[in-house]
Order: C-alpha cells, then structure tokens, then sequence
C-alpha cells in the first residue's frame, strides 16, 4: 500500500505517517523546501518537494500512489485569502491532478474540520454554518471535494479540536496551569469537543480503507462534549497540579484578539488568538455526533479525555515542554 500526505510535518500529520508506517505502508510526504521535519526524523519515507497551491509541483507526487492522506491546510492567517488559496483552491488543485494522472486511487480523503459546520445554531440542527474564514474556506474544501466523488472515491473527514503530543496550542494552555493559573472564558460553561490525535488517526485509516466510505463525511470525535470549566479541570488533573481558576469575560478576551490581530499586522506573523477565533472560544455549544462513524464503520474512541490529557502532559514534560 502506498500513501501520499500532504501536511505530513504538522501535528496531525506526522501522527499519520507514523502510523501508516506502523502498518507497513509505504509513505510519500509532500513537503516545501522550508519545512521543518522534526517529527519525520528517522522514518522510512519518501520526500517530494511540491506545494499544494501550486499545481505543476504535484505531479510527481501523487504518480502511483493508492491513497491521499490531504491534510495541509492553513489555522491561522494574516489574511483571509490566505485561508481560501490553502484551504480551498490548494485542495482543488491537488483533486484535479489525481483526476489527470492517478484515478485508479483508492481513496482521497480530506481532512476538514467542525469549523466547517460551524457551532450547532439554537434549534440544534446541523446544517453547515461557519462563522469564520478558516471554517468557511474548509467547507469551500469540503465542496470541491465533494463534486469530485462521480470521478475518484474522495472521503471528507471532520474533526473536533485535537490534542495530543506534539500540539503547541493546548500546550499553550498546560503552561498556565503550570504557573498555578486556570484560565476559563466566559463562566465555563460553553461546550466544547476535545479529541485524542491518537483516536482520529486510527479513524481516519479505518474509514479510508473502507470500501464503502467513498462520498461520504464522517464525523470523528469524543463520545461527548465537555464544559470548559470540566475540561479545564481534567487539564489540571493530568498535569497533577492545583491552579486558581480565572474567568476570562467575553470583551476580555475580544480586546486581546484585537491588540493580537494589530499586532500581526505590524509583525506580519498569523495571531494566536483573533476577533473571529474569539468568537468562536465565546460560542456556547460546539456539540457532535459521530453515530454514522460509529454504525458504519464500528468506529469507538480508545481514549478518553482524561486519559489523553494524561499522555499529552506526560509527554510535555518527558521532553522537556514543562
């Protein structure tokens, strides 16, 4: 079995190629000439320079390969074209050269988001509602995807926030209760998703080797959502630590997005946390359901939250992040 994967240096994306090396497949990581391959040191792979925004760079990577792994993408910005040329036109152009060379593929799957969908509206119907460009750039994704399945067997996958070893962002957060502190937005009682790396991935390679799962979206996630004042709580848990909880107010938190976007435009590095990331922290219910995942595919979560947290703080500190 042969993989492409693009996105193969990030958090997520090494996780896979770790895994689908596990398995004994034989992996090509599409990668820039500025990538930094830390976390692909001493595996067998194969690299292939090219950029998914720019299409005469992908040929060679995707010649005689059974499956795109397509996780390359853009979280932060400093502009929203940025988001729509990664997001959305990189994905086209990545479709239509499978679709010129290689439609003997097996499957393309496309890793989106819950961004996407956007939170669940009031009468909590799950119809697709983004509220950002990220989210509206991955379901531009998710469309041009999707018009392909008459033509290759392309698979939408949509993902929670993830966690795990090697995240940077929840890392960000491990730092404060480490400091004593545990920030919380708003009075904590927003709901949100957390989702083991370690779960997606193992979801992502059952559904894509599925033959039935071509033309579809699934939903991966944990089996339920959690308050921020819970989930901040298994946090501290994890990490064995007491910390001070802190709640953030709403005008709080979008004045620090404010002066982090201004600050980004005079450094012209993405922010941490903008007005439109804000917005979505301050979202009171970003729910899930994963049934279809569960009936079709016998999909179950191996971790639960607590035990996720536990191994992402242990490896934060064996090497040497706390």
């Amino acid at each position: 079995m042969r993989a492409l994967v693009s996105g193969c240096n990030g958090f997520i994306g090494s996780h896979l190629v770790e895994a689908l090396k596990k398995r004994g497949c034989s992996v090509t990581c599409l990668i820039r000439k500025t990538s930094n391959l830390k976390w692909l040191e001493g595996l067998d792979v194969k690299f292939v320079y090219g950029d998914c925004t720019e299409k005469e760079s992908l040929y060679k990577a995707v010649e005689g390969v059974d499956y795109v792994y397509h996780l390359a993408g853009v979280v932060r910005a400093v502009d929203r074209e940025t988001y729509y040329r990664v997001n959305f036109l990189g994905t086209r152009n990545l479709l239509e050269v499978c679709n010129k060379i290689n439609r003997n593929i097996k499957k393309f799957v496309y890793l989106s988001s819950q961004a996407a969908v956007g939170p669940i509206n009031p009468k909590g119907e799950w119809d697709c509602r983004p509220i950002t460009d990220y989210g509206k750039s991955k379901l531009k994704g998710e469309i041009v995807v999707h018009s392909y399945r008459d033509r290759l067997p392309v698979l939408i996958i949509r993902a929670p926030a993830i966690y795990g070893p090697r995240d940077k962002d929840i890392y960000t957060y491990f730092k404060f209760l480490k400091k004593g502190l545990k920030p919380v937005p708003g009075n904590g009682e927003g709901h949100i998703n957390l989702f083991y790396v370690g779960d997606l991935i193992e979801g992502m390679i059952l559904a894509a080797e599925s033959e039935s799962s071509s033309g579809e979206t699934y939903f991966f996630a944990d089996e339920r959502s959690y308050s921020w004042k819970e989930a901040a709580d298994k946090a501290a848990q994890a990490l064995g630590v007491k910390a001070i909880e802190i709640n953030i107010p709403g005008w709080l938190i979008l004045t620090f997005a404010f002066l982090s976007e201004f600050s980004s435009g005079i450094t012209n590095r993405p922010a941490l946390i903008d007005r439109q990331k804000a917005k979505e922290i301050l979202h009171e219910g970003w729910f899930y359901d994963m049934s279809k995942a569960t009936e079709r595919l016998g999909f179950k979560p191996r971790f639960s939250l607590e035990e996720g947290l536990k191994i992402t703080a242990g490896w934060y500190k064996d090497n040497g992040w706390l």
